[in-house]
């Protein structure tokens, strides 16, 4: 087998070779999305997984490219100067998450927000958006067998946020910055 040149074309002409009839059903923006998040995960179930609240390919563009609020410091590195991660100035609950959340706070409105790691971070500010704190867009996609797919269905019931999520106990951070990156592509 020779070298590729194009890596990411090829990566996008295998994924298409497998997914294409299911692929020619979606809309471009969402299209583009999962291509990407596919690409840079590797994982195929996301074509069947990734889930768009209605507005969020219309909105999401414009607000990842004014910054983005991450719950980790490894979503910061991965988003360049787009990533904002708040080091809690204390700690003032049992879990570092709520502790992160509440950091966010007086930030939140009107913000597109990155939770690629801990549900636990995506449990609480859906419980902020009860409160009437309202985030522009959540990409919920945290990683893991505990609270992790509760959080993101629970993020697609509500309806006063825009959100990405995928309804699946696999995510994190690459596939959160995979989406911020493909949505900063849309025109």
């Amino acid at each position: 087998m020779g070298l590729i040149d194009n890596i990411s074309e090829e990566g996008e002409r295998r994924i298409k070779s497998v997914l294409n009839e299911i692929l020619e059903l979606m809309e471009e923006r969402e299209r583009r999305v999962i291509l990407r998040a596919i690409r840079s995960t590797g994982d195929l179930d996301l074509v069947g997984t990734l889930r768009f609240s209605r507005r969020a390919l219309d909105v999401g563009p414009e607000l990842v490219r004014r910054g983005v609020l991450v719950d980790t410091r490894m979503a910061r590195e991965g988003l360049g100067g787009l990533g904002e991660y708040i080091e809690p100035t204390s700690r003032k609950h049992r879990y570092l998450a709520h502790d992160i959340v509440e950091s966010w706070r007086d930030r939140l409105e009107g913000k597109a927000v990155l939770i690629g790691t801990s549900p636990l971070v995506l449990e609480r500010l859906l419980d902020l958006i009860r409160e009437g704190v309202r985030p522009a867009l959540i990409i919920g996609v945290p990683v893991g067998f505990v609270n992790a797919l509760h959080a993101k269905y629970r993020l697609t019931k509500q309806t006063d946020v825009e959100y990405i999520t995928n309804i699946s106990v696999k995510g994190g951070v690459a596939l959160g910055v995979s989406i911020v990156r493909a949505l900063m592509e849309i025109e």
